[in-house]
């Protein structure tokens, strides 16, 4: 019997494995074509130099800890690479908690236009140019190891139904997350890039509860097209997301939601039902002014509260000068509240419609 001595000293050993034609043929070509690319890589130096490197690595990851359920984990490079320069790792109770606020907030193209048509560019220029829809299924799955699994990504499942008889095909995203929060952000970033891809998202499943989410999906033109046709992306971008963040879905949720929607309209000011109301809130203003701000600034920041309630508008903040908009000229009651307030503190003098604090 051959001791383990001299085994470990040989060179070679043969090892016979049986395998299909067709994986015979498709190693052979990978071979070839990487040795055309770089003849003093040693690794394609032939069909044997290949597998036995192939093999030893694959050990040596198994003597890691490393498993054959991994492999269905591994992530192209060349997705890590890109998505590396827009990705951080993060502390995902956190980001949850934060991105809560964030919920019906439409995104942005202008906010995120370097990653969107970083996105658009790397897609077009590695995977579209076959124009086949094999091709994007192949995007998709290349994209799913990225993503799945992880701390945020619990299920990610994409179908194509491609029907000869109709000029664009369908599809159906489903998701399911493990945050929730976490989770309706993701939805939203995957109708967006569903968005700038040219798909079209015509229908929106959304279960709070399971973390669970299916976005239908509609081909346009864009998908293949050659030219950029940037507004038209936006506009499809922008569409797919408003499944997200419509009113219909806000006003099953939280006040708070609607009230920041409502906060960026000027036409609009808050009024107190009462003065207890008022002296409440100014008293938790003030508050915060004194323990972490100075005595200077006071009068500058009781302004600009004012000002974000939309009660006045701020003339010249250094000069303390202001205009109390119409409505509360008109609302008796709440200017009263405030000409009252504010004269604890200093005086008011008035000339036309321009008010100074002294």
């Amino acid at each position: 019997m051959t001791s383990k001595k001299y085994l470990s000293m040989k060179k070679t050993a043969q090892q016979t494995i049986s395998i299909s034609p067709a994986l015979k043929d498709w190693i052979k070509r990978y071979v070839n074509v990487n040795y055309k690319k770089d003849p003093n890589d040693e690794r394609f130096k032939s069909v044997s130099s290949f597998i036995t490197y192939i093999l030893d690595n694959i050990m040596k990851l198994f003597k890691e800890g490393k498993t054959i359920e991994d492999f269905k984990r591994v992530e192209d490079q060349v997705y890590k690479d890109f998505f590396d320069k827009f990705t951080f790792k993060a502390t995902i109770p956190l980001y949850d908690m934060v991105s809560e606020s964030n919920r019906y907030i439409p995104i942005s193209f202008d906010f995120i236009t370097r990653f969107v048509m970083g996105v658009y560019n790397f897609y077009r220029n590695i995977y579209l140019k076959e124009k086949n829809h094999e091709r994007l299924k192949l995007i998709f799955e290349r994209f799913k190891n990225r993503v799945y699994p992880s701390n945020a990504v619990k299920e990610l499942r994409l179908d194509l139904f491609i029907d000869k008889n109709k000029k664009f095909a369908t599809g159906a995203l489903e998701f399911v997350g493990k945050q929730r929060n976490l989770h309706f952000e993701n939805c939203k970033f995957f109708a967006a890039i569903c968005g700038i891809l040219g798909v079209k998202v015509t229908d929106f499943i959304y279960s709070p509860k399971d973390y669970y989410c299916r976005l239908d999906l509609l081909e346009t033109d864009l998908v293949f097209k050659e030219e950029l046709a940037k507004k038209e992306r936006i506009r499809l971008l922008e569409e797919n997301v408003t499944y997200m963040t419509n009113y219909n879905r806000m006003l099953t949720d939280k006040e708070r939601h609607l009230w920041m929607k409502l906060a960026e309209d000027n036409e609009l000011y808050i009024s107190f039902k009462n003065k207890n109301a008022f002296n409440k809130w100014i008293k938790i203003i003030e508050e915060d002014l004194r323990k972490f701000g100075t005595q200077e600034d006071f009068l500058n920041k009781i302004l600009q509260f004012f000002n974000k309630i939309h009660w006045i508008r701020i003339d010249n903040l250094k000069e303390l000068s202001f205009r109390i908009d119409q409505a509360i000229e008109k609302n008796t009651e709440q200017k009263q509240l405030l000409i009252d307030y504010l004269s604890q503190y200093t005086e008011i003098s008035q000339k036309d419609t321009l008010y100074y604090l002294k």
